[in-house]
């Protein structure tokens, strides 16, 4: 589906608001998360991304068969849009304070003082460098995500401009997945059931791209037995509820606003339904991937 700015625009205002009745959701964060939102929607209409050949992409029958379209590591993004991006970030971390504040204000040093180049940080993310983000735990302890954080929302633009044109290269995919994303092989960051039959589709952690995938099986681990997986909803949450596997004890969120008066946007459902994640920890289960924003 094509971008349009306007009617993104207008599913996020109807978004943040609803946010904003959550108790559980300082203003504070809901001030970040509208400002780097409509940052990032801005920045989405205007990304300008270059393709691999298609001699660099898997053939159609390797993809049915399971590995993605193009590796992380070799994703598209544009570097240009990405480094200003994350300078206005930044930026508003610090206007806003605290430990991402400051946190923000660490990283700009290090930049500036020439440790890392924008670039680097960007391709330390695009290969999933640990041993580059690690230290910053130590460095930023009241907030140890932010440079992944930074780095993500800097290209995250890009790499959902990259993954819809993308996907208009993946061959007919019939059949439901297992779980990984078919264009980048990114496990699920939320999953959303839709249509009156439910059929169960999944949001890409890392490049956003929807797919269908299989209703009753664990997106994480692939296990189909019906007797180790189960879900559980909360009274406070409509429209949410929780799958778990008891093969891997991990955990996905899924959508179901089917008979309810409300929009789906997947990134920021995942904040909309955080008070599930402590339930789902508490009952022992953990998340497969970070959270929409870095935690």
């Amino acid at each position: 589906m094509e971008f349009n700015l306007d009617e993104a625009g207008r599913k996020l205002e109807k978004k943040i608001t609803q946010l904003k009745g959550k108790s559980y959701i300082s203003d504070e964060l809901i001030n970040l998360l509208d400002t780097v939102a409509h940052l990032q929607l801005t920045a989405r209409d205007t990304a300008k991304v270059t393709l691999p050949a298609d001699s660099d992409m898997a053939p159609p029958e390797a993809i049915l068969q399971g590995m993605p379209l193009v590796t992380r590591a070799n994703f598209p993004y544009d570097k240009t849009q990405a480094k200003e991006l994350l300078g206005a970030l930044i930026s508003q971390l610090k206007k806003m304070g605290g430990p991402l504040g400051k946190a923000a204000g660490i990283v700009e040093k290090a930049i500036d003082s020439g440790e890392f180049t924008p670039n680097e940080l960007f391709e330390s993310f695009m290969e999933d460098d640990n041993t580059f983000f690690n230290p910053w735990v130590e460095r930023t302890p009241d907030a140890p995500k932010t440079l992944v954080f930074l780095a993500f929302a800097a290209l995250a633009p890009s790499i959902e401009t990259a993954a819809e044109k993308l996907s208009e290269k993946l061959p007919d995919m019939k059949a439901p997945q297992v779980g990984t994303c078919p264009i980048c092989g990114s496990l699920p960051l939320i999953s959303s059931l839709r249509e009156k039959e439910g059929f169960r589709h999944a949001t890409c952690a890392f490049c956003r791209h929807e797919y269908r995938i299989k209703r009753i099986a664990c997106p994480v681990c692939g296990e189909e037995d019906q007797k180790k997986l189960t879900f559980f909803t909360v009274k406070e949450e409509p429209g949410f509820r929780v799958d778990v596997c008891d093969s891997c004890k991990t955990y996905i969120k899924t959508i179901d606003f089917r008979t309810l008066d409300r929009i789906a946007m997947p990134v920021l459902d995942d904040l909309d339904s955080l008070a599930l994640d402590y339930v789902a920890a508490g009952q022992g289960y953990k998340r497969a991937t970070l959270s929409a924003w870095g935690f």
